[in-house]
């Protein structure tokens, strides 16, 4: 009697099916890597789409992000960015989104100069393609030598021409990479001449809304509050240089700063960022004037008292800036709880603190 192991072995077996051409089937080891540059960079269409598939899903591994970037993808995949293929420019744009999150896919892109390449994605008709250029071109500008390179092809430039129409959703990621690209010198330029001080104070201009048909209670979503927050910090960091206060001031950044204060209900993070705008523009003399001019010495008292340390330092400072001019002076020292709040962070256990109050105090206890 046969058993069934005996018989399974010389069962006969069907002919195996051809695979499909346009399937991507796994390599291993050192062919994995040189299989997928061929295959992406192929004349074959679906080959091509479905292989943009794998990488993005092998780009999650570093080493295979090194073994692409060794065989010339990141070159083909930059050039894809502009290609006629909607799916293929999805692709080829996310995986170097992925590329820029590692040291060996950003240097890699700055290496094979594909940043123009890349920067053609800003205009693509698709919110996908641009998103995940924003986000490449982010990445690469979180180091010095990234920032110095996206400012030599002029990233800054392009990024503030795309903010002022892009989709609010994508806003705050363009206004990020900017305010990396102007911590350089030129690109602190480029952005100035951009038109990028009036940018970020048209995006200040957002409204909030009540909560409810039956609430008093005014917010803002979640989106406007991060516009609001990225445009005010990026102001500020522009405006400790001089040359970024005047157009500050021309174009109105004081009314639109202390507006956004006089919002009881602004969350903390966003106040973070106004105060440091008001800080560095309220250094200039005009600073001071608008200051008083748009009633805003009041709302800059009440920072005194929030919970947030970098709030009440950055008041303190503002304060220290104001005071100088007799107006808001005057307003500080007529304040009955002002000076006396001051005299109590005076001896805060808090050195930082305790010498920002000291500063302040003496600023509106001045008399000539």
């Amino acid at each position: 009697m046969i058993d069934n192991n005996t018989f399974n072995r010389f069962e006969n077996k069907g002919q195996p099916q051809q695979s499909i051409d346009t399937k991507i089937v796994a390599a291993y080891g050192l062919g994995k890597c040189p299989k997928l540059a061929k295959q992406i960079a192929g004349p074959d269409l679906d080959v091509r789409r479905n292989a943009l598939i794998v990488l993005c899903d092998e780009f999650q591994n570093p080493l295979t992000i090194e073994g692409c970037c060794r065989e010339g993808v990141i070159s083909v995949i930059a050039e894809m960015v502009s290609d006629a293929d909607f799916i293929t420019r999805v692709r080829s744009s996310q995986a170097l989104a992925l590329a820029a999150r590692d040291s060996n896919g950003f240097l890699t892109i700055l290496e094979t100069e594909s940043i123009p390449l890349i920067l053609h994605g800003v205009d693509d008709p698709s919110e996908i393609v641009r998103g995940n250029v924003y986000n490449c071109l982010l990445q690469v500008t979180r180091s010095n030598i990234g920032v110095e390179t996206a400012v030599k092809y002029k990233v800054v430039v392009a990024f503030v021409k795309a903010c002022g129409n892009e989709m609010d959703s994508l806003k705050p990621i363009i206004l990020q990479a900017i305010h990396n690209m102007v911590g350089s010198e030129d690109g602190l330029l480029l952005a100035i001449e951009s038109g990028a001080v009036s940018l970020c104070i048209q995006l200040l201009k957002k409204s909030p809304t009540p909560q409810s048909e039956d609430s008093n209670e005014l917010t803002f979503s979640d989106t406007d509050l991060q516009i609001i927050s990225e445009s005010a910090r990026t102001l500020g960091f522009m405006c400790f240089d001089g040359r970024a206060k005047l157009p500050a001031l021309q174009f109105g950044a004081i009314a639109e700063l202390i507006r956004l204060l006089k919002i009881p209900s602004l969350e903390t993070v966003v106040k973070q960022s106004v105060t440091i705008a008001v800080m560095a523009i309220t250094i200039t003399d005009e600073g001071k004037i608008q200051i008083y001019k748009n009633d805003g010495v009041d709302c800059i008292m009440a920072l005194l008292y929030d919970d947030s340390k970098i709030v009440l330092l950055n008041a303190l400072k503002i304060i220290s800036n104001v005071a100088v001019y007799p107006r808001n002076r005057e307003i500080i020292v007529n304040d009955s709880t002002c000076v006396v709040k001051l005299r109590k962070l005076v001896k805060s256990e808090d050195p930082m603190i305790s010498r920002h109050a000291t500063i302040a105090l003496a600023a509106a206890s001045w008399t000539p």
